[in-house]
């Protein structure tokens, strides 16, 4: 088969701007089931990923889109926990109070927080991908943001010198105004809250600002702190920690010090100066055992608490990793009884995480740039690639013979407002194009070398919104998902005459959308929290005859919808989570999961043992152990000549359906010297010889975008391996400490 290797589609994400995680750690709880860590980037979007208590298998379970110009330059997570209701004598009202404080650990209204270069202050609907609200400060543009003890202000610092505290204690959407403090005249770099009752700042003029929040001083300023000079420019405090259990905040600056301030005193106690360049970001562990620093220098350094005599401790630079390729600009920290997360992320687009406790000797985790809407298709008709990001389109020509490729149209729209989700009908003739709140077609008409793109004008569609697209070519349909759910099409014939002028580009705005009405899901269950978008559809596959559309979603349930009825129904409801669906020529469906487990269902009269096909009834639950072990989460899935193509981020595997996997037999009960069963041996030896005709893998492709059949002797494989993405040159490290 010929291998068409595409490096050239220049899909780059946004550099990370912004790390955080949804919970506080607690070193005496397991983790909170709706535990979730929240990833900005510099063009605007968040993704929120979860990591299921796994080493190697987080899921990115949504992605807000950003826009033309945004940014996020901050998050932060507010989430209230219940507290028991004061005793009353009913020991039933407190005994509910006592349900609700043990539950908002799992539950609780979780609310996400951003701000990026304006005056605004950003809460987000998750589950639908919008603004919840967006709150004017009315003073500078917001350079820094932090929540207090109690999750109920947020501080937010300005470049005009001013902080603003607002109120956010009255529930989702509720931003209020609740005073300025005693202002000063410098840019407020960093910003960070200790308790309830002080606010410090982080300033561009080399000072550390200290604001009482209690009582009579009550906004005041009360204290002023200086940190080293540096020769040539002013010296900017880039970051803030505060440790309250320790009586001591941390602070970072442009000089690459890391200064340990008393907080009773308000003086210096140590001061590091072990970074290179400026330290950028700061996180410590529950206990305040351990603080971490990073910055430009691309070093993280680990910073220990140690005994220096009776009832004295220090800070002692234990050790430093270099982990990361260029600029470290944002670091977040979660510990708890079962996990010990520490996630750093910056220029490089790759968010690292590692192990607080064993940091030195930890193999770090590579969430790779990934994304639940597929960015890359390809038409085998016309032999197109197409590639969206933000608002532009770009579409590739495959050549038969001599140059590889040719760029042979970019689509630049005007709207702010970041693509969603592209589709292009099988004639390669028509090009949708969606976004939140609205969809634009294109007609692709073919001029010498190049492809000449001509708007199909439709008031209808301009305003309907769609978070996925699909054309249903043999139908005559478009069909749309919404960001509410919602399944819905209109009329649009991609076959039409192409030589009759009169029906080219003709959509017709008087007809009425058809919603479909899809199987109900259930209500979202007490533990979950307010953002839980498992139950959104994530996947859409149509088959060869148009005659069903698939559709899955995290919690497990896929459902099947026939285009020409309009009726839909349940296909299954899965235990384990579906990350791609495809069918097959024979039009069954293809699943894979996040535990790697590859299923075959039959999509007409699937009921009872009929459900699943005779190679899925033979062979799932034999999937070879060397596929289940393969890390991350499995991108797509296709059938080709009797052959099911699966692709992850670093690997490509195949499943010969004409054959099934070996079954593992009973072991003898003899014992070999060594304490192996007798027969182990030769058994496995016979499993991988006929496994490894059955299944076959390669990890010689990186960064994996999309893998997809041209034609039957042709495979389409896109990388975009992060080296290759346009970033400012790294900071040379003088020195490297092993």
């Amino acid at each position: 088969m010929d291998v068409h290797r595409c490096r050239f589609v220049d899909y780059t994400p946004g550099m990370i701007t912004a790390l955080a995680f949804s919970h506080k750690s607690n070193e005496t709880e397991v983790s909170p089931k709706q535990l979730r860590l929240a990833v900005g980037r510099s063009d605007g979007s968040i993704e929120i990923w979860n990591p299921r208590k796994s080493k190697n298998k987080w899921l990115l379970e949504s992605t807000i889109l950003g826009g033309s110009g945004r940014s996020i330059e901050g998050l932060l997570w507010a989430t209230i926990e219940p507290e028991p209701s004061a005793k009353s004598g009913n020991k039933e009202e407190e005994s509910l109070g006592l349900e609700l404080k043990s539950r908002s650990r799992d539950g609780g209204a979780a609310r996400l927080f951003s701000i990026g270069g304006s005056t605004y202050l950003t809460e987000w609907d998750i589950r639908k991908g919008l603004p919840l609200k967006n709150y004017d400060c009315n003073s500078g543009i917001v350079w820094s943001s932090a929540i207090n003890e109690s999750q109920t202000r947020i501080a937010v610092g300005c470049d005009n010198g001013s902080v603003v505290i607002v109120d956010i204690s009255g529930g989702p959407g509720s931003i209020e105004y609740e005073c300025v403090l005693q202002r000063q005249q410098s840019r407020i770099m960093s910003i960070c809250w200790v308790g309830d009752d002080t606010v410090i700042g982080g300033c561009a003029d080399g000072r550390i600002r200290v604001w009482s929040y209690k009582g009579d001083t009550k906004g005041r300023l009360i204290q002023t702190l200086r940190v080293d000079k540096s020769k040539r420019e002013s010296t900017l405090i880039w970051s803030l920690l505060a440790l309250p259990r320790k009586q001591q905040f941390v602070s970072g600056d442009s000089t690459g010090c890391v200064k340990i301030w008393d907080l009773k005193h308000m003086t210096l106690q140590q001061s590091f100066n072990v970074h290179e360049a400026d330290v950028l970001c700061l996180s410590s562990d529950s206990r305040e055992e351990h603080f971490f620093s990073g910055g430009v220098d691309r070093k993280i350094f680990n910073f220990t608490l140690t005994k220096s005599g009776y009832n004295s401790a220090k800070w002692v630079n234990t050790t430093n990793r270099l982990l990361h390729g260029n600029d470290i600009r944002a670091m977040c920290s979660f510990e708890s009884s079962n996990q010990d997360l520490l996630a750093s992320g910056g220029v490089e687009r790759v968010v690292l995480v590692t192990s607080m406790e064993h940091f030195q000797t930890s193999v770090p985790l590579r969430i790779t740039v990934d994304s639940i809407e597929r960015r890359v298709l390809v038409n085998k008709a016309k032999r197109l690639i197409v590639m969206w990001q933000g608002q532009e389109v770009k579409i590739w020509k495959l050549q038969n013979e001599g140059k590889a490729k040719r760029l042979v149209c970019k689509l630049v729209l005007s709207d702010p407002e970041n693509i969603s989700s592209v589709a292009l009908s099988k004639n390669g003739r028509y090009l949708a194009v969606s976004r939140i709140s609205t969809t634009k077609l294109f007609e692709l008409v073919e001029v010498n070398r190049g492809i000449e793109v001509v708007k199909v004008v439709s008031t209808l569609l301009s305003g309907m919104g769609a978070r996925i697209i699909k054309f249903v070519d043999e139908k005559k349909l478009l069909l749309m998902v919404d960001n509410d759910g919602d399944v819905t099409s209109v009329k649009f014939n991609v076959n039409d005459d192409e030589n009759d002028d009169e029906d080219v580009s003709d959509f017709d705005d008087e007809q009425q959308p058809v919603i479909y009405e899809m199987p109900e899901t259930p209500e979202p269950t007490p533990d979950a929290i307010s953002f839980d978008s498992k139950y959104n559809y994530t996947h859409l596959t149509v088959n060869s005859s148009g005659s069903a559309v698939a559709f899955s979603n995290f919690a497990g349930f896929i459902d099947i919808l026939n285009p020409t009825t309009g009726k839909a129904s349940r296909l299954v409801h899965m235990s384990e989570i579906p990350t791609a669906i495809s069918f097959t020529s024979r039009d069954t469906l293809l699943v894979v999961t996040l535990s790697h487990k590859v299923y075959e269902f039959n999509t007409e009269n699937a009921q009872g043992a009929n459900l699943y096909t005779e190679w899925s009834k033979n062979n799932t639950e034999f999937i070879p152990r060397p596929f289940q072990k393969l890390p991350g989460e499995c991108l797509g899935i296709f059938e080709c000549l009797g052959k099911f193509w699966v692709y992850g981020s670093d690997w490509l595997c195949f499943f010969d359906s004409k054959k099934d996997f070996p079954r593992a037999s009973k072991q003898s009960k003899k014992r070999s010297a060594n304490g192996e069963s007798a027969s182990s041996a030769k058994e496995t030896s016979e499993h991988e010889e006929v496994a490894s005709k059955v299944f076959w893998r390669t990890s010689d492709y990186r960064s994996l975008i999309l893998v997809a059949n041209l034609s039957t002797d042709e495979l389409v494989v896109v990388e975009r391996p992060v080296e290759s993405m346009p970033a400012p040159t790294p900071f040379k490290v003088s020195r490297i400490a092993l």
